[in-house]
């Protein structure tokens, strides 16, 4: 029992770790905080991590790997190019409103993270911008996208499907999938050699 009881801890640790990073910032959550929060004494933590910084790097490392798989499953499962996006766009979409707070906390802390760990995890990002622009220069080179800076292009969609996370709710007028499909119209129509075939399922594959 003992490996699932200290598994278990870590879990609640690192929710709370999440829910302050997310609500205070990195540098204005306490570990005693994070303690109390997960319903242990302060020097428990020490158990199960050797500081602050690295809760910071496993969630930042957790989600960025998770991010980077599921667009490494797209790539591999499809070979159209539109389908391809069309996955891509709806997986960005998903795990950022699913994992609004990690997300957040990757996006805004990275400045936090000491020297020695920042190359790793920015390793990671680049990777996922790498993969997107593979997807999209395969859809050029295949006469499907029209011929535009990949680089440009990988990161004005990253930024737009990021931002859904800003103002998204569960409860609102518009699901998570009915703002997929809209940004999907948005991207694709811009990126498609021959306007007006955007139109794919609403169905997505589940890749979280």
């Amino acid at each position: 029992m003992r490996p699932d009881g200290r598994s278990s801890m870590r879990e609640s640790i690192l929710a709370a770790a999440v829910h302050l990073f997310a609500q205070y910032g990195y540098h204005a959550a306490p570990l005693r905080d994070i303690a109390r929060i997960a319903g242990i004494q302060a020097a428990s933590i020490y158990h199960h991590y050797p500081n602050k910084q690295a809760l910071l790097i496993e969630i930042m490392e957790t989600y960025m790997l998770r991010l980077n798989v599921s667009l490494e499953h797209v790539l591999k499962e499809f070979d159209d190019p539109l389908q391809r996006l069309h996955e891509a766009i709806a997986n960005h979409i998903r795990m950022h409103t699913t994992y609004k707070e990690e997300f957040f906390i990757i996006d805004t802390e990275m400045r936090a993270l000491e020297e020695e760990h920042k190359a790793h995890i920015i390793s990671l990002r680049d990777k996922y911008e790498a993969l997107l622009q593979e997807l999209l220069q395969d859809g050029m080179e295949r006469g499907v996208f029209r011929q535009s800076d990949v680089k440009i292009a990988s990161y004005a969609i990253i930024a737009m499907c990021t931002e859904v996370a800003t103002w998204f709710r569960p409860n609102g007028r518009l699901s998570v999938q009915q703002v997929i499909t809209s940004y999907r119209q948005f991207i694709v129509e811009g990126l498609l050699l021959t306007p007006g075939v955007t139109h794919m399922p609403d169905e997505t594959a589940h890749l979280l």
